[in-house]
């Protein structure tokens, strides 16, 4: 996965959104041609749900939109889709992103940062202030991070339908409600891509960062998971001490939970019986506070730093299912483990798309908070349901777009080309 800065190496500053349809429409030919098209070989974009998601606008009332986020191409395609609907979108982001020019440019494309694991809430007061207002739709990824498993959607977080409960709070004084739309997105190969080639390729860098010889006699399959078991094992005798045996999926479990507990003993006193997002961000939270404390010494500050280079390694091991890959050995599932291996083993610079794709967006049905909330009672209540309804609907229409290219054969499966949107030239 890709590693973001730690709070103390880029202090956290808050930057309003402040769309602007002048900075909007001249970036998108660079969204186009340098972040779509070259850096994330993203060609087309199959949308469906996007007449309703205008219909919803036109109400007048709040909308929040909120994808999976399966690949670091997503808000550039929400970027060219927010073209496509014909007005600026939103976007709650990672205070990492805000640097450098891109300081003046994304609050100006709707974008602004959050601090996940601190205490200020201006991210929070903006965000419903914007479906309050209901100009602009927000977008939020309910699952946090970018876990490239674009076919299971992670235990998704409460944060998002809060932000839709205050703000539907305040909008039914006016008989207005915010509406919660489910989305979903994957990335599939276009047909005339042959990506295996490539795949290979990558599988024989990485077998080669271990000093192995190219196993290319092997199945790419039984590679990455040889690969997979070979990269556990280093990280089990870093952590534990020795090498485990017994099922890959179990082991990740194991080691995942061993470093959490650890963590959890020694900062906050007691283990959470939890979400691993949940605890991770708990425990984040107690090391940057620790670690913000005046007079801290160097010996301790490198101790809380292990810290949390140990809680990244617990949240790299929770973003390999184990099983993703044998259950469905298609041409995406392999890009995607492939992609996480060259993240975590060779850095994210080296981590790039395999082959040519296209995006595959569905909006769903809408979700009424006002109404949810009128059934359900108070936020405490209601907002937990409300997510859980949130989390099978997205991963219903994830399923619905279906599998993606079989490894064996090698076919194309996806839309035919009348039936994508391409890109505007």
């Amino acid at each position: 996965m890709d590693r973001q800065p730690l709070i103390n190496q880029f202090p956290y500053q808050f930057y309003p959104p402040r769309p602007s349809r002048f900075w909007w429409t001249l970036s998108r030919l660079y969204n186009t041609y340098q972040i779509l098209r070259r850096e994330q070989k993203v060609v087309a974009i199959e949308i469906e749900g996007l007449d309703g998601l205008r219909a919803l606008l036109d109400r007048g009332d709040g909308v929040l939109i909120t994808p999976n986020h399966p690949d670091s191409a997503d808000p550039a395609t929400f970027f060219e889709i927010s073209h496509q609907l014909g007005r600026p979108l939103t976007y709650l982001s990672g205070f990492q992103l805000f640097y450098g020019f891109r300081r003046f440019l994304l609050p100006r494309i709707g974008a602004f940062p959050i601090d996940r694991e601190g205490t200020d809430l201006r991210a929070f007061k903006a965000g419903v202030e914007i479906l309050t207002t209901a100009r602009y739709p927000l977008v939020i990824f309910p699952e946090g991070e970018v876990y490239h498993t674009s076919d299971r959607l992670t235990p998704i977080r409460e944060g998002a339908v809060a932000f839709a409960s205050a703000a539907a709070k305040r909008l039914s004084e006016n008989g207005k409600t915010v509406w919660l739309v489910p989305t979903a997105v994957k990335y599939r190969f276009i047909k005339t891509c042959n990506p295996l080639p490539e795949l290979i390729e990558a599988m024989n860098r990485l077998e080669a960062r271990f000093t192995w010889w190219a196993r290319t006699d092997l199945p790419i399959v039984t590679r990455i998971y040889r690969y997979a078991e070979g990269l556990l094992g280093l990280k089990e005798l870093e952590m534990l001490g020795q090498c485990r045996s017994g099922p890959i999926k179990e082991r990740i479990v194991n080691l995942r939970d061993a470093i959490l507990d650890r963590i959890e003993d020694e900062r906050v006193g007691q283990r959470r019986n939890d979400t691993v997002p949940v605890r991770i961000k708990g425990l984040r939270k107690a090391c940057l506070q620790a670690l913000a404390e005046p007079g801290i010494s160097i010996e301790k500050s490198l101790e809380i730093q292990r810290n949390l280079n140990d809680i990244f390694v617990a949240l790299q091991l929770f973003s390999y299912p184990g099983d993703y890959v044998r259950e469905d050995p298609t041409l995406e599932r392999i890009a995607e483990t492939l992609f996480k291996f060259e993240q975590d083993a060779l850095g994210s610079e080296a981590a790039i798309p395999h082959g040519r794709r296209t995006a595959i967006v569905r909006f769903g049905e809408p979700i009424d908070i006002a109404k949810q909330l009128g059934e359900l009672g108070k936020p405490r209540i209601a907002n937990p349901a409300i997510t859980a309804e949130l989390e099978r609907r997205i991963q219903s229409l994830l399923d619905a777009i279906g599998p993606g290219r079989p490894l064996i054969p090698a076919e194309t499966i996806g839309p035919t080309a009348n039936q994508q949107t391409k890109i505007a030239t």
